[in-house]
């Protein structure tokens, strides 16, 4: 599965839209290039940062195989 994923993309395995996945983001910090997100580093961060997104992007990182 691809790591750099576009907002959209990410916006559906969160189950939310992508202005939310946006939004995230820049809260957290995690660098946007070329209109796509590293999948993995918006994950770790948003659970990190212990975000309101942070149990799903437990799960996503689960998912795909993650720890």
């Amino acid at each position: 599965m691809p790591v750099h994923l576009t907002p959209d993309e990410l916006a559906g395995m969160f189950g939310v839209e992508a202005h939310v996945i946006l939004n995230a983001a820049r809260e957290v910090d995690v660098p946007i290039y070329n209109g796509r997100i590293d999948s993995v580093l918006f994950s770790e961060a948003i659970i990190a940062a212990d975000h309101h997104l942070a149990d799903r992007a437990r799960e996503v990182l689960q998912a795909e195989g993650g720890p």
